[in-house]
């Protein structure tokens, strides 16, 4: 029995996939507990729910019904972002960023939070201020590493350094020998995606969508929806096949189709299965490793809401929008501002543009994050939640008077400052204490009114907030975006920030919903080799 082991082990293609890729050799911890986190990006707990029923999550809906797993909604935090979700959860911080798009004060620049020198400077922030979640382990498609051991097409990691040691053309071929059936079948899927693609590229068009823009959203698509997917898969079974204590691993595929065609299009949705048979083979690969006794917790970090863009419904950019309300109050101000760094979701798919056609790789991976002056004003926009930057020190009635400009000619649905100690709330129904009168600003049927409001004041008072920050929500109204998009995050909306948390019926709490620090106690709980439903930092939740 003994030598036939061995000779499966021999001939194992995970085992000689592991020493191609240069990854640890099994280890064999049975009585060490081992964990899979699964996120699935963008899910909000509705369009789960939506899934379930309609069959596109075929393998989660028979656990479910089968009482192995149990499922609950998962309070994303503010902004409700992935690099903000992330942060509490790899480290126990709360918001750590104030938008997914914002301004350094203390450097004077801009900065986008999946830039690698973004990510790099907010992980290495994060990693001294909390213990990282993933130490000893791995992590796939995340923004932050989390602390782990070995991370892969991570925002944090992707240099060209890291980029040029994973390719080796001969690893390939031998990677290819090996596993000819699952390139077989990656090659079918890509097709049926590219074909797919090109449909809802005409359907685009037909709906009066940029041409350029709907033709870049196709390799992304593909490569997002299917090849990124796919190596996440495959590392992550490597990972559980080889004894790694946790592994974490990242789906985008959902969220990048919601962004482009709202979170209950069939596009979006048809993304949920492949995801659905990815996470289907990595609970196999889990069940049957020899190395440790894995548990799996599959979550989403945010929702998305339905949003109509800005530009739509008022005919001009917010940008331009929000200038002329602050020329309009500063007549004296030069009508000129800086050569602005262009980080909206329009100006990002032009640089992709320009990267497919004649911009060097390294030019754009290597990008600096944009300098900013202090002199004029500066404004980030990347999604529902914005920044303004006012030049200066402005005084404290002049904020007043610009936000109710900006709520009253601006057209924008909700405005945020900071006044001493309060954080002062304005929209279309009159001027609010945002933490004290939370339900005229978030709507009275908000799921988690007062901690997200209490949320949304933490990054009105983040150091690199702007001096006001504007919102798209409005409870009694479609929200807006201030980016050409059909589904949008970022604010504190009822459905962006109610993502959902599926955990083994083992680690199940009474919690009637989670935030990502609850399960950051979950998880160190259950790595310690017990199970605590209360956790001493929880009374701060």
């Amino acid at each position: 029995m003994r030598i036939v082991q061995w000779f499966r082990k021999l001939a194992s293609r995970n085992k000689w996939s592991m020493r191609l890729l240069g990854l640890p050799q099994s280890v064999t911890a049975e009585d060490v507990p081992g964990l899979v986190l699964i996120q699935i990006d963008g899910l909000s707990m509705t369009q789960f729910q939506k899934a379930l029923q309609a069959g596109r999550l075929p393998f989660l809906e028979k656990q479910l019904r089968n009482g192995r797993w149990g499922y609950k909604p998962m309070y994303s935090g503010m902004p409700s972002t992935t690099p903000a979700f992330q942060g509490e959860l790899f480290y126990g911080v709360k918001s750590c960023v104030p938008a997914f798009e914002f301004i350094s004060r203390s450097e004077q620049k801009r900065h986008v939070s999946f830039y690698p020198q973004t990510a790099n400077r907010i992980g290495d922030r994060l990693e001294k201020s909390g213990t990282p979640l993933l130490s000893g382990g791995h992590t796939y498609a995340t923004i932050f590493t989390g602390g782990a051991a070995q991370a892969r097409y991570c925002s944090q990691t992707m240099t060209l350094e890291s980029i040029a040691s994973a390719v080796n053309p001969l690893k390939l071929v031998f990677l290819l020998i090996l596993h000819t059936g699952k390139f077989v079948r990656i090659l079918g899927v890509t097709i049926i995606e590219f074909f797919l693609a090109v449909t809802d590229f005409f359907r685009g068009l037909v709906l009066g969508r940029k041409l350029i823009k709907e033709l870049v959203f196709i390799p992304a698509r593909i490569l997002i929806c299917v090849i990124l997917r796919e190596l996440v898969s495959f590392r992550t079974k490597l990972a559980v096949g080889s004894g790694v204590p946790i592994v974490c691993a990242s789906f985008l595929g959902y969220d990048e189709q919601a962004h482009r065609r709202n979170p209950g299009s069939m596009f979006a949705h048809w993304s949920l299965k492949g995801i659905d048979d990815s996470i289907k083979d990595i609970c196999k690969a889990a069940d049957q490793s020899d190395c440790r006794k894995y548990k799996t917790i599959i979550y989403s970090d945010h929702g998305q809401e339905t949003v109509t863009w800005y530009g739509s419904r008022y005919g001009i950019q917010v940008k331009e929008a929000i200038r002329n309300a602050f020329y309009d109050l500063n007549p004296d101000e030069k009508h000129v501002h800086s050569a602005s760094y262009d980080n909206t979701l329009d100006g990002l798919y032009k640089k992709t543009r320009a990267l497919i056609m004649n911009r060097p790789f390294s030019e754009n991976l290597q990008k600096d994050s944009g300098p900013v002056s202090g002199d004029k004003i500066e404004i980030t926009t990347m999604g529902p939640l914005g920044h303004v930057y006012l030049p200066g020190t402005p005084a404290r009635d002049f904020i007043r008077d610009f936000a109710q400009k900006l709520v009253q000619s601006v057209h924008i649905p909700l405005v945020l400052y900071r006044d001493d100690h309060s954080i002062v709330a304005m929209n279309q129904h009159g001027t609010f204490d945002l933490e004290q009168q939370f339900f005229m600003v978030l709507g009275k049927d908000h799921p988690f009114g007062a901690q997200a409001a209490e949320d949304l004041a933490r990054v009105c008072r983040h150091p690199d907030a702007g001096d006001i920050v504007i919102s798209g929500w409005d409870p009694t109204d479609m929200p807006l975006s201030f980016n050409i998009e059909s589904g949008a995050h970022g604010g504190p909306g009822w459905e962006e920030t109610r993502g959902m948390v599926v955990l083994p019926q083992y680690l199940n709490t009474k919690k009637t919903y989670l935030r990502a620090r609850d399960l950051r106690h979950l998880i160190q709980d259950y790595r310690n080799g017990y199970v605590s439903h209360e956790h001493p930092e929880n009374s701060q939740l």
